[in-house]
């Protein structure tokens, strides 16, 4: 047991034992259900008419590695595998490394972690991103019946069918007006502040 440490937890191997680690016990949770696969990811929105500055030319670099394509602890997984393999292959035999020799394994070993995550994930880009459903770009145009007895500026209540899943129930309102019960109209607009659909009549009712 002393060996095994001695042996994957000195340096310059070190960092990328202890983050191996940290990667198994994370895809340990996920397996368990402890925690959901994208609790720890974020995505990069890029916009194409932006200035081009220090940060967004960051931002264009991480998306080139494929982060904010592909969840990021896969990226990361990928990345600590990969280093820790290099390092146990070409640095296990070290003696007493020095703060330089350590410092060049672990460059090294990082950037071929990173250069192998960016290759294997290439496949995968945009792939393995769960898809929001029905976003607010979805549901505007889509139509729904008015299950109230009727909609108002101020009250009102509509069912919505969707393709994936169960009939959606949404709080609905009208700009001006009101439209009575079992009429189909359409979504026009929507209010992140109240969670409010506006809707329209489209001239239509139930059977």
């Amino acid at each position: 047991m002393i060996d095994i440490v001695e042996t994957y937890f000195q340096w310059p191997v070190l960092p990328f034992s202890i983050l191996l680690c940290l990667v198994c016990a994370y895809w340990l949770l996920v397996i368990l259900g402890g925690i959901d696969m994208d609790a720890i990811d974020f995505d990069l929105d890029l916009d194409p008419d932006m200035d081009a500055s220090v940060t967004d030319l960051g931002m264009l670099g991480l998306k080139w590695l494929n982060l904010g394509e592909v969840p990021v602890m896969l990226w990361m997984s990928i990345v600590a595998l990969a280093a820790w393999v290099v390092t146990m292959v070409f640095d296990r035999d070290m003696v007493n490394p020095t703060f330089q020799q350590n410092a060049v394994a672990i460059g090294r070993s990082l950037g071929i972690g990173i250069l192998a995550a960016k290759i294997l994930t290439n496949p995968m880009r945009g792939k393995l991103r769960s898809k929001e459903p029905n976003t607010v770009q979805d549901m505007l145009g889509r139509t729904c019946s008015v299950i109230t007895s009727e909609v108002t500026p101020k009250f009102g209540n509509g069912i919505c069918h969707v393709e994936d899943g169960a009939p959606l129930r949404l709080n609905i309102r009208t700009i001006e007006g009101s439209i009575p019960k079992d009429a189909v109209v359409q979504i026009v607009d929507f209010s992140p502040d109240t969670g409010i659909y506006y809707v329209k009549e489209t001239g239509d009712h139930l059977a």
